[in-house]
């Protein structure tokens, strides 16, 4: 069992995360390292009751328009990527383009347009970083995944035929060699793998599923309010209810929380495998604000009144926030967790590949984050997409520094 605090750690990782070469802050939280009976490594992060951000990251660069019609007028981004040179580019679904832009945020090429010709998309809803810093636009209901040059367009074309169609690409590109791609077959949930040419090579249970003859209850779903409408039913999604979680990462381990469970608790596992590391921090849990809550319970007791159906049970709607939002890798191999902020702001803690806690990086109140697109985290650098008032998205780089 190991225990204690890392400070000297620490003052290395600071270097490595921020590229500045000033020394760390001293944060104050105590890390227990043990092995559990099945081999699994279990790291425990106790911090203070009260945790202060390390970094604040800092607007330098906003990228977009509230009017006009230029390529930097955005409807509704599904992806975001950072060359390793500082250019970025976003895939906008409303316009089926894919865009790029310099460091200093100038437009430098739009490829794609809706159409079923090559370098064309139909519902194209993703982008990825591929070897030879091309970039990789699934587009499943045009039957193919596109592969553009950033500067010279597109490249090359594979046929894709996948049917489980998203809102949102959750595929990776993993190692620079495979696509993995999380789908299902009937009830059982699957990681697919594929080779480079879109041509699938093995399939992997993902854990957690029931038995493969299960058949789905949708009454039973602890997330969802069911509600029998006609000769159907509906659905509806619990708020603050905590949903599972999930991230590949580039070496092909799936880090996830559990469904259900509000805790800051991860696995990480790696498919068709085991579990092989528990990161646990037992951060003080967010309360959902009495007003916010009540809210709305408001709001859904008008959509069922509306509807002619009686009430819901209530009590099912948590009155505290999941403790996990989101998770996600940088370019470096750190870990950022966010977690919920007790004020207007958003919380990210961020970890070492070993999972050594390097501190905690908020995002102000003004930058409003849009949460459906993973932030891109390089050195001392984070691009994001955040939306204004009036729901415009913009694309903003900032600087990760120390707050204070």
């Amino acid at each position: 069992m190991y225990g204690g605090k890392r400070r000297a750690l620490l003052a290395v990782a600071w270097v490595t995360l921020t590229g500045c070469g000033a020394a760390a802050p001293q944060p104050d939280w105590t890390t227990v390292r043990d092995t559990l009976p099945s081999g699994t490594v279990r790291v425990t992060n106790v911090p203070l009751a009260e945790v202060s951000p390390t970094w604040t990251l800092v607007e330098e660069l906003r990228v977009g328009t509230v009017e006009g019609a230029g390529p930097d007028a955005f409807a509704y981004l599904k992806g975001l990527v950072v060359l390793e040179d500082g250019r970025f580019a976003v895939l906008d679904s409303q316009a089926q383009e894919l865009r790029v832009f310099g460091p200093d945020g100038a437009h430098v090429a739009t490829h794609g347009r809706k159409g079923q010709g090559p370098g064309e998309f139909v519902d194209a809803n993703g982008l990825m970083l591929g070897p030879r810093g091309h970039l990789w636009v699934p587009d499943a209901r045009n039957g193919r995944m596109s592969v553009f040059d950033p500067e010279d367009g597109f490249v090359e074309s594979f046929p894709f035929g996948d049917a489980n169609f998203n809102s949102l690409w959750n595929g990776a590109i993993v190692a620079g060699s495979r696509m993995y791609r999380p789908s299902r077959r009937g009830n059982r949930r699957l990681l697919r793998v594929y080779d480079l040419t879109m041509t699938q090579v093995d399939s992997l249970p993902m854990p957690g599923d029931g038995p493969e003859d299960e058949e789905f209850d949708p009454e039973s779903q602890p997330g969802a309010f069911y509600q029998e409408m006609g000769g159907g039913y509906m659905a509806y999604s619990i708020p603050f209810y905590p949903g599972e979680v999930s991230y590949l990462d580039s070496r092909g381990a799936v880090w996830s929380t559990r469904p259900g469970d509000p805790e800051y608790r991860i696995k990480r596992w790696q498919p068709g495998g085991d579990t092989t590391l528990v990161v646990e921090t037992r951060r003080p849990p967010v309360p959902v604000p009495a007003v916010e809550r009540d809210s709305v319970i408001d709001l859904m007791r008008q959509m069922l009144s509306n509807m002619g159906v009686g009430e819901w049970d209530w009590s099912r709607v948590p009155g505290i926030r999941p403790a996990v939002e989101d998770i996600f890798e940088t370019a470096e191999g750190n870990l950022w967790i966010r977690t919920p902020s007790s004020g207007d702001g958003v919380l990210f803690d961020v970890y070492s590949r070993d999972v050594t806690y390097l501190g905690t990086a908020s995002v102000s109140p003004g930058l409003n984050l849009f949460d459906r697109v993973t932030p891109v985290v390089r050195d001392d650098l984070v691009w994001l997409i955040v939306t204004d008032e009036l729901d415009v998205p913009y694309v903003v780089r900032a600087r990760i520094a120390p707050t204070g």
